[in-house]
């Protein structure tokens, strides 16, 4: 690493570095102005149609001369305008501003009617450059030249912003409508269960829902790449901040109501069915019916209004948000208790995302304090509520997480409680000692099943889940996430070898004429040898 060397050799370092990257720039430059005089030519005398047969002048670029495509374009939005922007095209091909900067200009300028008739418009008296007083600028494209010269592709499109606002007599307010008509939203339940979102969004509502899910999903940091060096995806991120921005709104007393409610969903349930007795009823989910483990989870939910009732006399039971919830205060004791986030083994999820989980269910009888609370983010919260998971509080904001494979621990209170001395650390995480957990055999901590699962890579694909865990409705679905993401790995990985073997093949030493065919000094203990096959040196030509 760079770290290593001293200040005096990075310093020397770094000037022969941007040495030869100026004088690369400047030719690169200097060439791409040569190169445009002669696409500027080919498109007067249309070489590229009626000789070449390309209708396009970047097409002909890119494949009879085999140009970059992103140079390829600029090249050919500067031909193309430039008999109509004259003082840009001579400043391109003069070389005084890099092409990319002036094919900004031009592309803005050809884009707006308005601001094309402005930036040919001379001004009564020219008016200095703003970056050197004895330029004068007799028309707006010679002011805008000047920017291309000394600024960068940013501050040029700023101040074409700033032109096209001062220029504006009611355009942007029309185009604004015409945007909002255009607006769709579709919203289709898909086969599996999960929904599809497709929609088309004004430029006001798209930078509104853009900054939302900025603010609520910082971009990932450097230290949470993975193994292979690679960042969590984000559209994966963008999809949970989708959830808390809807959650989060629906609960609050601002948020649009209807009939006198928010946007929640409503749960029904008698109070013996919700606490797993064999009642032969189901709870009912806005009116379908759902699993009875399903209805435990979502009654933990802040975005689900659930209707607890007695069976017998109809009586409604649910006494309210402020019995089940935690309240304000108590949130607040829980997120100073547990600032590192979700409680389970190596979860990253913030604790804004988290969920408060009764460890004694509130249908059962659990009070709503802060020591039968834990908080988890949504996904985990989730997976507690399957089969053979259980949770227990070791202290504020720690908690230890076991699974049982071969027994359902609902159906026995007494393995739910650990009568061992158990060490949590401040991740959430930790291990019991003493004589076997609970007394079950069967019993492994989050840490340590994922542990047991760290040769199947299931880390490795968004969905967070044992491939023992997948269920047959979404198998096809995780087989192509799973499948794409071993490929992506694989293709990381083969990179990563081809770099090691440059690496080390520019480390191993050669044979000069003068050695060849001597016999070889036995090598010395530490002495840097070339080592086995690939690492040898290259062979002499």
């Amino acid at each position: 690493m760079a770290t290593g060397f001293p200040a005096q050799d990075r310093t020397a370092k770094s000037t022969a570095i941007h040495t030869v990257l100026d004088e690369a720039a400047s030719a690169i430059n200097d060439f791409h102005a040569r190169v445009l005089s002669s696409v500027i030519e080919a498109q007067a005398w249309q070489i590229h149609r009626d000789v070449d047969g390309y209708s396009g002048l970047r097409d002909w670029l890119c494949a009879k001369f085999d140009f970059h495509t992103r140079t390829a374009a600029d090249l050919a939005a500067i031909a193309r305008c430039a008999r109509k922007f004259t003082t840009l095209a001579e400043t391109a091909t003069s070389g005084s501003a890099r092409i990319d900067l002036v094919a900004a200009a031009v592309r803005r300028l050809e884009a707006t009617k308005a601001l094309r008739l402005y930036a040919k418009t001379y001004y009564r008296e020219p008016v200095a450059s703003p970056f050197d007083d004895e330029v004068q600028c007799p028309s707006p494209e010679h002011l805008i030249s000047e920017w291309c010269k000394h600024s960068t592709v940013k501050e040029v499109h700023a101040r074409l912003d700033e032109i096209e606002a001062a220029l504006d007599s009611g355009e942007e307010i029309l185009e604004g409508l015409g945007q909002d008509s255009l607006q769709r939203l579709e919203l289709v339940e898909l086969d599996n269960g999960m929904w599809a979102l497709d929609a088309t969004l004004s430029a006001d509502t798209g930078q509104l829902f853009a900054k939302y899910l900025a603010t609520a999903v910082p971009p990932p940091r450097q230290e949470e790449t993975d193994t292979d060096g690679v960042l969590p995806p984000k559209a994966n991120r963008d999809a949970e901040a989708l959830h808390q921005l809807l959650a989060g709104y629906g609960t609050s007393p601002e948020a649009v109501k209807r009939h006198g409610h928010t946007a929640t969903l409503d749960l029904t349930v008698d109070i013996e069915t919700l606490q797993g007795k064999d009642t032969g009823r189901l709870p009912l989910l806005e009116g379908k019916p759902i699993s009875v483990a399903k209805a435990r989870l979502l009654a933990c939910e802040a975005g689900i209004i659930p209707s607890v009732f007695n069976y017998q006399s109809g009586e409604a039971i649910e006494l309210g948000r402020a019995l089940r919830l935690p309240n304000a205060a108590l949130r607040r004791k829980l997120e100073l208790e547990q600032p590192q986030g979700c409680a389970w083994h190596g979860c990253d999820r913030p604790v804004a995302w988290t969920e408060a989980h009764h460890l004694q269910h509130w249908a059962d009888g659990g009070k709503t304090t802060a020591e039968n609370l834990i908080l988890l983010c949504r996904f985990h919260h989730g997976r507690l509520h399957t089969t053979g998971w259980t949770v227990e509080k070791t202290g504020p904001g720690q908690a230890i997480i076991t699974h049982h494979e071969n027994h359902d621990t609902t159906a026995t209170p007494a393995c739910a409680t650990l009568d061992t001395t158990v060490n949590a650390d401040a991740t959430g995480s930790g291990s019991a000692t003493g004589g076997g957990g609970c007394g079950c055999a069967d019993w492994r901590t989050d840490a340590d099943l994922d542990a047991e699962h760290q040769d199947s890579d299931w880390d490795a694909f968004p969905t967070g889940l044992y491939r023992t865990e997948w269920t047959q409705t979404m198998k096809p679905d995780l087989d192509q996430v799973a499948q794409a993401a071993e490929e992506a790995k694989a293709v990381a990985a083969m990179h990563a070898a081809k770099a090691r073997c440059r690496e080390q093949s520019r480390k191993a030493p050669t044979e000069t004429p003068a050695t060849v065919g001597q016999p070889k000094e036995p090598a010395r203990a530490g002495a840097n040898t070339p080592g086995d096959p690939p690492f040898l040196g290259r062979p002499l030509r």
